[in-house]
């Protein structure tokens, strides 16, 4: 609707953003150079943040960064992932046909990426998203799924990403072992009021609107309520478009702003 009134070219504020155009905050940076750095090593790393900060983009930008003739990446997103789950995703992932019960899947599973490995060069790199949702017994499980060579040696790298809690989670007592065997770990709070101006003059120019339609006062209001979170931002910013679209203004106000955040709260 409001693309041909700005005079754009694709719609801004989506999740389907091409990997190779996302807005690399400082946050962003540095989150996908620790998650690189443990891939490296062959590690474990925990990536944690609120709703919409970013969590899932970070995985996708990693996946895309990785260089595929040293890394194979498999991604799951499983709210009911046990570990027969696990280790049959796993196994689809690395496209292998799963094989038995539990305890078969799991040598099948380590005798896949053992290969990998050593016969192909790749280090696998396996992501967990929507960690927090994790049920006892996979969190368990965690501690064995990086046991390779009695407990020695690891030819993959695992990464789990969650919410805020999850960390919370992971450090607590009966945990201890798990969090001992975290490498790397990293908190993606929300952006800074100039990372968040950025972020939407980058989103526009990549729409192929070059003109700006946010005024700075409406992008402090933006950022408070969103927290920079850009989930959120983007959130307020399709609805600001669209309703100044609606009634014809060139530029996004106050106003359109603020019957916005009625809908939102």
């Amino acid at each position: 609707m409001f693309l041909k009134h700005f005079g754009m070219v694709s719609a801004p504020f989506e999740r389907d953003i091409a990997s190779s155009s996302l807005y690399e905050s400082k946050q962003f940076a540095e989150g996908l150079a620790r998650l690189q750095y443990s891939c490296q090593r062959r590690m474990l790393a925990i990536i944690t943040g609120e709703v919409g900060a970013g969590k899932s983009t970070l995985l996708r930008l990693l996946r895309n960064k990785v260089d595929p003739n040293k890394y194979f990446y498999v991604y799951l997103a499983d709210s009911n992932l046990s570990p027969r789950n696990f280790y049959s995703s796993a196994l689809y992932g690395l496209a292998v046909q799963p094989q038995g019960q539990l305890p078969k899947l799991k040598k099948q599973f380590k005798e896949i990426v053992s290969d990998f490995y050593e016969a192909k060069g790749l280090t696998c790199i396996i992501a967990i998203d929507e960690a927090q949702t994790l049920e006892l017994s996979m969190l368990q499980e965690l501690r064995f799924i990086l046991n390779f060579k009695e407990d020695s040696f690891s030819p993959m790298a695992l990464i789990l990403a969650g919410q805020t809690e999850f960390r919370s989670t992971l450090r607590t007592l009966h945990m201890t072992p798990i969090w001992r065997r975290v490498d790397t770990s990293f908190h993606l709070a929300g952006m800074s009021l100039d990372e968040t101006k950025a972020y939407i003059y980058h989103q526009l120019k990549v729409a192929g609107c070059t003109r700006p339609l946010f005024p700075d006062d409406v992008i402090k209001r933006i950022q408070e309520r969103a927290k920079g979170i850009p989930a959120m931002i983007n959130t307020l910013c399709k609805g600001c478009l669209l309703d100044a679209a609606a009634r014809g203004q060139e530029l996004i106000d106050g106003e359109s702003l603020e019957r916005i955040l009625m809908e939102v709260s």
